[in-house]
């Protein structure tokens, strides 16, 4: 007698691994998308913060207007790289400041979700 897998149990199996993928796929694909999301706004926060620090001593905005500068003043640690593929620009004018231009990366703002 002959020992081995029938075509019907490897396909039960094909099939169940299928379902599983169809389950797991969406949901991970989901939370890859979330965690780039929170990225992109904690770095988005981090430049303006850092912009915001680099006004408060300096009292030049000129100086604060480029990401570069913010490096190489201290202000940030690297240059943020956003996970979507977007630069982060920075807009404003010398009279009111400089700020980073989120409608670049969202359409909305992302809202901080509150833990219950």
């Amino acid at each position: 007698m002959k020992r081995g897998f029938t075509l019907v149990e490897l396909l039960v199996v094909l099939v169940i691994i299928g379902v599983l993928i169809a389950i797991i796929l969406p949901n991970t694909l989901r939370a890859i998308r979330q965690a780039n999301t929170k990225e992109c706004a904690s770095n988005i926060r981090a430049i303006n913060t850092a912009i915001q620090m680099c006004y408060t001593e300096t009292r030049d905005w000129g100086s604060c207007d480029t990401i570069n500068e913010l490096v190489t003043g201290g202000y940030l640690e690297g240059t943020p790289i956003c996970p979507f593929g977007e630069d982060y620009n920075i807009t404003g004018d010398s009279a009111n400041g400089y700020h980073v231009d989120e409608s670049t990366h969202f359409a909305s703002w992302p809202q901080a979700e509150t833990h219950k």
